[in-house]
């Protein structure tokens, strides 16, 4: 530096400050007085700078890219010195020049910088407003290509802050760009603006898993911690998390994590993150005797205003039924507040603290030990026996012929083979295939059913786990072939027919312990499909009679039946099985009833929809029948004694001719009655 220069414009600026420089007197003028007066007086700033460099002004391109924010009061290195130089490249004086340490003359020259370019606060802070009025300075705008400058776009629409030709996607701050610069913000997400926005973290134990769990039977990766993030401010990604772990037998002192846990996983979700195998050299122990290990990188991403779930998993080794239970307890390492970190979008860490009690999650490992495997009907599963129609080229594909339900108690129960009966009027009504589903329908497993009425299939290679005190339900579906036409099939589960691993590897087949059987199913070419809708019965009348007064009673049943297959033939009231029972019988056969053949009893269609004497297939009938009761000495009543009792009227079979197929029904009629009446008889 010429020495005259910087001689003259010192007194430039001690005229300013009203100081007299004399031979005889001598005054000291400290850097912030002399940047006070320049910054309060820009003819004089311009002056000094003119003085300095001759009168020219050093071109903005000598630095190429803008320096990497934040810098501030103590910040060095060569990012400094780019600033520097970019600021006396300005016109802007430091006294000292470009040293590499940003001291009170960097911050009044930033300062200066700011105030001439609009930029507030003036605070003479380096940070990302200022950084992209620097690159704005230092470069056009572009796109992104062979060597694009400060303000060129990345190739998702952002902005970047500095030089950075062929930008890596996923990068972070201070990700090297292959040219060698450096990245002030994340170009791979779309939307966001380069330098980003400040924000932080507020963590706290998650709902799941539970704070406490006290009997775990698995090893591997086991839900074991659950840290809650919640970004506020601006987006935030979790980067760095710092675990403290203690590892208790049962009895004993606590060990080295190490030698229990093997794997730490962290899942979003279910998306694996990052995981890493661990020892006891990976555990650091602190002075207190506090094991910690700080896992890094995690990339754990939390969206601005919305709450996550970053959850740890634990793989441990196998405890034998004669070792001790294992304790394990999770918390942020208590040797540091700073044991959760983050990074918001412009680039600046934000830290949590998840030590202490309300953060620790207990886990108490025990040994794999026994289960039991109950196997009981599931009869909201099991389907109500029906008709149903035989495609002449597919057959009946994937019917429901059953479900159950499985419970593992005292441990965890995997089902591995299941063994399936199957039963049919004659062979060619046997499935050519049964399947073992969930209660949804998904096949979990299949076998060929073979030709053997009664013989039990097995289903292999099943690998089903029925955690500890819950219940799976699962479906028994069946493709019949197209000879199953007239026939009646059924499936069921022998005893010992259902093998399970227990936890600790070893085979059990003790349930059901009986069979335990679905209802039977129809198959025919055509079919009827009946649907009772309702019953009703009429108020009791008493005609006279010699001999006494006796009553008389009518009631109605009503029914749809709609055609599958073919075209349903009008019913007749032939078609109904009809009759009266005593109100308190549950069962009913012709000896138990008093209907066709009785001279007591009389029985007709009292009204059918449409009147057509036949619809095609879909086409269906909407049918009410009426029977009558009469009591007296003059009723001849041959199949029971007839007493003064309530009567209610049952159908015990229904008949229909679909497609030419005349076809009987006599299951599933225990619903088909109407409420009683009081019926007075006298003899």
């Amino acid at each position: 530096m010429n020495i005259k220069k910087l001689f003259i414009g010192l007194a430039v600026v001690a005229v300013a400050l009203g100081v007299v420089v004399s031979a005889n007197a001598q005054t000291t003028l400290t850097a912030d007085q002399i940047m006070q007066a320049l910054l309060a007086n820009p003819t004089l700033l311009a002056q000094l700078s003119g003085l300095l460099n001759n009168g020219a002004t050093t071109p903005a391109s000598t630095v190429s890219s803008a320096p990497v924010a934040p810098l501030t009061i103590g910040s060095k290195g060569a990012e400094v010195t780019a600033l520097q130089n970019f600021l006396i490249g300005q016109g802007i004086s430091i006294p000292a020049g470009a040293t590499g340490y940003f001291g009170t003359q960097t911050q009044a020259a930033v300062k200066a910088f700011q105030i001439a370019n609009n930029i507030t606060p003036t605070a003479g802070y380096y940070g990302n407003l200022t950084a992209a009025a620097v690159a704005q300075k230092i470069g056009a705008g572009g796109t992104v290509g062979g060597g694009g400058a400060a303000g060129d776009l990345c190739p998702n629409g952002n902005t970047l802050a500095s030089n950075c030709a062929t930008p890596p996607a996923g990068t972070g701050t201070g990700t090297t760009c292959p040219n060698g610069n450096l990245l002030s913000n994340n170009c791979a997400p779309a939307g966001s603006t380069v330098g980003g926005t400040e924000g932080s973290i507020a963590t706290k134990l998650g709902a799941t898993p539970p704070q406490t769990q006290a009997n775990i039977r698995s090893t591997s990766n086991v839900d074991a911690y659950g840290l809650s993030v919640e970004a506020v401010g601006s987006d935030m990604t979790v980067d760095r998390v710092d675990l403290q772990m203690a590892v208790t037998p049962t009895g004993s002192s606590a060990q080295n994590p190490g030698s229990f846990v093997n794997k730490v996983s962290f899942y979003d979700g279910s998306t694996l993150l990052k995981e890493w195998s661990v020892g006891t050299s990976d555990f650091l122990k602190d002075s207190s005797d506090r094991y910690h290990m700080i896992f890094t990188g995690l990339g754990f991403k939390v969206p601005k205003g919305t709450i996550k779930i970053l959850t740890v998993k634990l793989s441990v080794s196998s405890i034998n039924a004669a070792d001790a239970n294992r304790v394990v307890t999770i918390q942020g390492y208590a040797g540091s507040s700073q044991n959760i970190r983050a990074v918001d979008t412009a680039g600046f860490q934000s830290y949590a603290d998840m030590s202490g009690t309300a953060n620790t999650a207990t886990l108490t490992f025990k040994a794999a030990g026994t289960a039991t495997l109950t196997v009981t009907l599931d009869n909201s599963l099991t389907p109500k026996a029906a008709n149903h129609k035989v495609s002449t080229t597919n057959g009946v594909e994937k019917l429901t012929m059953m479900g159950f339900s499985a419970k593992a108690e005292s441990g965890d129960a995997k089902l591995t083979k299941l063994y399936i009966a199957s039963n049919a009027t004659a062979t060619a009504g046997l499935p050519s295939t049964i399947y073992l589903t969930d209660e949804a329908g998904a096949v979990l497993g299949s076998v060929a059913a073979g030709v053997t009425d009664g013989a039990e299939k097995l289903i292999s290679g099943l690998s089903i786990v029925i955690p500890q005190d819950t219940t799976k339900r699962f479906l028994i579906k069946a493709d019949f072939p197209t000879t199953a036409n007239g026939q009646q099939a059924s499936s069921s589960l022998m005893t010992n027919s259902v093998q399970w691993e227990k936890p600790d590897g070893s085979t059990a087949s003790t349930t059901p312990s009986s069979e335990i059987a679905g209802t039977d199913q129809y198959f025919n070419s055509a079919v009827p499909q009946w649907t009772f809708v309702s019953g009703t019965i009429g108020t009791p009348t008493k005609p006279a009679f010699a001999g006494g007064a006796s009553s008389t009673v009518s009631a109605f049943l009503t029914f749809k039946v709609k055609a599958d297959g073919g075209a349903l033939t009008k019913p007749v009231i032939a078609d109904f099985g009809l009759g009266f029972a005593s109100s308190s019988q549950t069962t009913y056969t012709d000896a138990q009833l008093i209907g066709v053949g009785e001279t007591g009893f009389s029985g007709v269609v009292d009204s059918i929809t449409p009147s057509d004497a036949s619809v095609g297939d879909g086409g269906e009938y909407t049918v009410t029948v009426k029977g009558t009761l009469l009591a007296g000495t003059s009723a001849g009543v041959s199949n029971i004694a007839l007493t003064s009792a309530n009567y209610k009227l049952v159908a015990t079979s229904t008949k229909a001719v679909v497609g030419g197929v005349t076809v009987t029904q006599t299951w599933n009629t225990a619903d088909w009655a109407s409420p009683s009446a009081f019926l007075e008889h006298t003899n």
